[in-house]
C-alpha cells in the first residue's frame, strides 16, 4: 500500500491534477474504444473521448512544474504524501491563474475605465547619498528639492510661510548670509516687473496650475568678503543653485 501511495504521489507531481484526470479518462476511453470495436459499433464517440483525454494528459504535463525531488519523512502517514502532492498542485494552479498571461482577464474589474486617465506624479530622487531632501509648503504650495549634503553643516533654511530662504550659516547673524530664496507668484509671470526690482538672479524654477515658483537672490553683499574662507564658501553655494533648482518639485499642498 505504501509503495502504491508513493507511486501515486510521483504521478501527481509529474502530471498535476489536470494530468491525472486526463490519465483516468485515457484509460476509460481506451476500454470504451475496445468494447465498441468488438461490438462493431461506431468508434467516433470513443475516439473523441480518447483524443480529449490525450489533450488533458499533455496539458497536465505542461501546466504542472517539475516535481520536487525530496524524500518524504519516514514517520509520515501513508496518506500524507499524495495529499501534500495534490495540495501543492492546487497552489501552483492558483499561482498560474494570478501570474499567467491570462491573469488580466481575472482582474478585469480592477483596471481603471478606458476613458479615465490615471494621475501620475514625478517624484524627486533622494536616494543619492550626497543629497539632502528639503520638503516645505509656502503659499499653499508644496515645494520639494534636494541640496548637496555639504550644505547640511553650512546652511540654514527658513520658511516664513511665503518665502523659503537659504542662508550661509556663518554669515547670517552679522551680514545676512542670504544665498537665494524661493517664493510663489501668479502665472504667467513678468520677471521685468518693478515689483521684482530688489531681487537678483530671477528665474522660474517651476510652473504649474496657474502658479509659478520663482528663485531669486539678494542684490547686496551678504557675507564678509574680507575673509577668504567665507567668501569662497558663499561663492560655491551660489554656483550650486542651478543644480538644486533642477531637482525642484512643485504642486498644490
Amino acid at each position: 500500500m505504501e509503495a502504491l501511495l508513493v507511486k501515486f504521489s510521483i504521478l501527481a507531481g509529474v502530471f498535476g491534477i489536470v494530468g491525472l484526470v486526463g490519465l483516468a479518462a485515457l484509460l476509460a476511453s481506451v476500454i470504451w474504444l475496445i468494447v465498441r470495436v468488438a461490438n462493431f459499433d461506431s468508434i467516433v464517440p470513443a475516439l473523441l473521448c480518447f483524443l480529449a483525454s490525450v489533450a488533458l494528459t499533455v496539458g497536465g504535463l505542461f501546466l504542472s512544474p517539475a516535481p520536487e525531488g525530496r524524500a518524504a519523512p519516514y514517520l509520515r502517514a501513508s496518506w500524507a504524501a499524495p495529499v501534500a502532492a495534490v495540495q501543492s498542485q492546487i497552489g501552483k494552479l492558483k499561482e498560474l491563474k494570478d501570474n499567467g498571461p491570462w491573469a488580466r482577464f481575472f482582474k478585469k474589474d480592477e483596471e481603471p475605465p478606458e476613458d479615465e486617465e490615471m494621475e501620475t506624479l514625478t517624484v524627486v530622487r533622494t536616494s543619492a547619498p550626497d543629497r539632502v531632501l528639503v520638503d516645505e509648503v509656502i503659499d499653499g504650495r508644496r515645494v520639494r528639492l534636494t541640496i548637496p549634503r555639504e550644505w547640511k553643516d553650512v546652511c540654514v533654511v527658513e520658511n516664513d510661510g511665503t518665502r523659503l530662504s537659504f542662508y550661509q550659516k556663518a554669515s547670517k547673524q552679522d551680514y545676512g548670509g542670504l544665498v537665494f530664496f524661493l517664493f510663489v507668484a501668479e502665472s504667467p509671470v513678468d520677471l521685468d516687473s518693478p515689483e521684482f526690482g530688489y531681487m537678483d538672479g530671477l528665474q522660474i524654477a517651476a510652473e504649474k496650475e496657474g502658479a509659478a515658483l520663482i528663485s531669486a537672490g539678494p542684490t547686496d553683499v551678504q557675507y564678509n568678503y574680507e575673509v577668504t574662507e567665507l567668501s569662497d564658501e558663499y561663492d560655491r553655494m551660489r554656483a550650486e543653485i542651478p543644480g538644486i533648482l533642477e531637482t525642484v518639485e512643485f504642486e498644490q499642498a
